[in-house]
C-alpha cells in the first residue's frame, strides 16, 4: 500500500497547481481533478472544508475511516460514503461510526485491505461493478453509482443489525459512549490517558487470570487422563501442555479486547498482527509437544493397557517423523491464522512430495522399509540372522540400512528393503540350539561297551546345565561302509551363540571321557582292499 500512497503524495505536493481545476457542484461541493501514479484521473471534492474522492473503492473506503479520526474527525465527510436514501445527515453519520466499530471489532483493517484502485473496477465472479469489503463481512460492499463509489442501501440498512451481533448488548453503549467523549482526550506515547489505563487494568487482571488458568489446565488435565493411571506420563502432559495452552487463552482474550479500546486503526492493526503471530507460535508448539506425546503415550506402558508391541528403536524415527508432520501442520495453522489462503501451499506441498518421492524412490522404500521391520521386528539388534545369503549378527538398524556382523568379522551394510521384503531365518529367535551329529565307533567293537557308551552319554545330557532334559535322542543309527553310527540330537535351552559354542563343547569333552571309560574306539573312514596273489595260487 505504501507503494502506491507515497508516489501518490510526491505527484501531488510537486504539481499541485498545475493538475487542480476547480469549478462549482451541486450541494456546495467544489470539483477537482488530480493525477495518481496511473493513468487514470480521480476526481476529489471538498466538503466540510475537507478534500475527498469516491472515484475507486480505495477512495472510497479511505474517505469513510480517515475521516473519523480523531486527528482529522469530519463525519458528515465520512457518511458521504452512506446512500442519501437511507435516513438524514445524522442517521448516515450513525452508520458510518458503527460501520467503523464492526471493521474493528471483525478484525478488518484498511493496512490489510487489498483495495482496487480502478475507477471501473469489476467484480470477477459476478462481472458486477461490485467491491466486497472483506470475506468476513459479505454483507457489506461498494457499488458504483455514477461517477462515485458508495456503500449499498443493502449494505447500509444491514448495518445497525450487524452492530448488535458483533457487540454484546452491555457493551454497545460503553462503546457509543466511550467513542464519543474521547475526543479531545490527551495523548501520551500515542495514547489516550483511559487507553493507558484500561490496558494496565487489562494486564493486571491478566497477570492473575494467567495463575488461575495455570492451575484450572492442571486440574482438568489431571481429570482427563486419571484413568492412564501412569502419574509420569499425567505431569509431563502438564508441563507441556499448561504453559502454551494458558498463552494462548490470554492472547485470545487480549484479541476480543482490542476493539474495545477503541485504538487508532494502525496500531489496533499492529496489536490484532501481533496476537495472531503469538498465537500461532503457541499452536506450533502445541502441534510438536503433541508429536513427543504421542510417542510417549506408546512406548510407556499404563495400568490399564499393555505397552505397544513398538520396538524401542522405533522411538527415534517415530519421534523425528510425527515432529516433521507436526511442524508442517503448524506452519501451515501459522498460515492460517495470520490470513493466508494455504489452499495453494497445500497443493504446493503436495505434488513437492510427488516430486521428491520419485526422485528419491530408493531412499523412500528403505525408509518404509525400516518402518516396517521396526513394527513386524523379524529380527532386533544382536540376533543371529541369515538373509539374502547373508548371515552374522545384527549390530544396528537404521533409517536406510541394517547393518550385520558377519562370522568372519566383515560388516554388511543391507538396504531395509531388502530385509523386509526378503525371507529372513533368525536364528536368534530360536528357544533352543539344536546340536545334531553322527558318534562312529570301530567296527569290532563289543555290542556290551556300545550300550554303556549311549547310556553314559544320556546321563551327561541329563546332568548338564543347559540341555534340554526331554525330546533328545541318543541311539544306535546305522551300520555304516566303516563305522558303528549313534545319533546325537540334543537342544540346548540358550539363545546366545556363544553359550551354544560353550555348551556344545563341554558335551563333546564329557561324550569323550565317556568313550575312554567304555572302552570304545571312534572310527573314521577306512576301505579295505584285498590283492589276488596268483602266483601263490600257481
Amino acid at each position: 500500500m505504501s507503494k502506491i500512497l507515497f508516489p501518490l503524495l510526491l505527484i501531488i505536493l510537486i504539481y499541485p497547481s498545475q493538475h487542480l481545476q476547480a469549478q462549482e457542484e451541486e450541494g456546495g461541493e467544489i470539483l477537482l481533478e488530480s493525477h495518481p501514479n496511473d493513468h487514470d484521473f480521480y476526481k476529489f471534492y471538498i466538503y466540510d472544508s475537507v478534500e475527498y474522492s469516491q472515484s475507486t473503492p480505495y477512495h472510497a473506503l479511505h474517505t469513510h475511516l480517515d475521516f473519523l479520526e480523531e486527528q482529522n474527525y469530519h463525519p458528515k465527510t465520512a457518511a458521504r460514503v452512506i446512500p442519501t436514501s437511507v435516513g438524514n445527515l445524522d442517521t448516515r453519520v450513525e452508520l458510518a461510526e458503527e460501520l467503523k466499530l464492526i471493521f474493528a471489532g471483525k478484525g478488518i483493517y484498511v493496512n490489510q485491505l487489498d483495495l482496487p484502485l480502478q475507477k471501473d473496477h469489476v467484480e470477477k465472479n459476478t462481472g458486477k461493478k461490485r467491491f466486497i469489503i472483506s470475506d468476513k463481512l459479505p454483507e457489506i460492499y461498494l457499488i458504483k453509482v455514477g461517477e462515485r463509489w458508495r456503500y449499498s442501501s443493502y449494505s447500509a440498512l444491514k448495518i445497525n443489525k450487524i452492530f448488535k451481533e458483533t457487540f454484546p448488548p452491555y457493551s454497545r453503549d460503553i462503546i457509543k459512549f466511550v467513542s464519543k467523549i474521547e475526543k479531545g482526550n490527551k495523548y501520551i506515547l500515542g495514547l489516550k490517558v483511559w487507553q493507558w489505563g484500561t490496558l494496565a487494568v487489562i494486564c493486571v487482571l491478566m497477570y492473575c487470570v494467567y495463575f488461575i488458568i495455570i492451575r484450572l489446565l492442571a486440574f482438568l488435565i489431571k481429570k482427563f487422563f486419571s484413568r492412564e493411571g501412569n502419574q509420569y506420563f499425567i505431569s509431563t502432559v502438564i508441563l507441556k501442555y499448561k504453559r502454551p495452552l494458558t498463552i494462548a487463552i490470554l492472547d485470545f482474550l487480549f484479541f476480543m479486547l482490542i476493539p474495545l479500546l477503541l485504538l487508532d486503526s494502525i496500531i489496533a492493526f499492529r496489536l490484532t498482527v501481533l496476537c495472531k503471530i503469538i498465537f500461532g507460535f503457541t499452536a506450533i508448539v502445541l502441534v510438536f509437544r503433541t508429536a513427543d506425546l504421542l510417542v510417549l503415550k506408546v512406548m510407556t506402558p499404563s495400568t490399564r493397557k499393555k505397552r505397544w508391541n513398538i520396538d524401542a528403536h522405533l522411538t527415534p524415527v517415530l519421534r523425528s517423523s510425527l515432529r516433521i508432520v507436526a511442524l508442517m501442520i503448524g506452519f501451515l495453522l501459522f498460515l492460517k491464522i495470520l490470513g493466508y489462503n494455504i489452499n495453494n501451499i497445500v497443493t504446493g506441498i503436495s505434488f513437492g512430495g510427488l516430486i521428491i518421492a520419485f526422485a528419491a524412490q530408493d531412499t523412500v522404500k528403505n525408509f518404509i522399509g525400516s518402518i516396517m521391520l521396526f513394527t513386524d521386528k523379524p529380527f532386533s539388534v544382536g540376533d543371529s540372522i541369515v538373509v539374502k545369503g547373508q548371515s552374522g549378527i545384527v549390530e544396528e538398524i537404521g533409517f536406510r540400512t541394517t547393518k550385520i556382523r558377519t562370522f568372519n568379522n566383515s560388516l554388511v551394510s543391507l538396504p531395509n528393503n531388502i530385509a523386509a521384503d526378503n525371507e529372513v531365518d533368525n536364528l536368534g529367535k530360536r528357544q533352543f540350539r539344536r546340536f545334531n551329529t553322527l558318534i562312529s565307533l570301530e567296527y569290532g567293537t563289543d555290542r556290551n561297551h556300545v550300550k554303556a557308551f549311549i547310556e553314559g552319554v544320556r546321563e551327561a545330557i541329563d546332568k548338564h546345565p543347559t540341555t534340554r532334559k526331554e525330546g533328545y535322542q541318543v541311539r544306535l543309527y546305522q551300520f555304516a561302509p566303516s563305522s558303528i553310527d549313534i545319533l546325537l540330537n540334543v537342544f540346548f535351552e540358550t539363545d546366545d551363540y556363544n553359550i551354544e559354542l560353550q555348551s556344545r563343547e563341554e558335551l563333546m569333552f564329557t561324550i569323550m571321557e565317556i568313550a575312554e571309560a567304555t572302552k570304545v574306539q571312534f572310527a573314521f573312514p577306512t576301505q579295505t582292499i584285498h590283492l589276488n596273489d596268483k602266483k601263490k595260487q600257481e
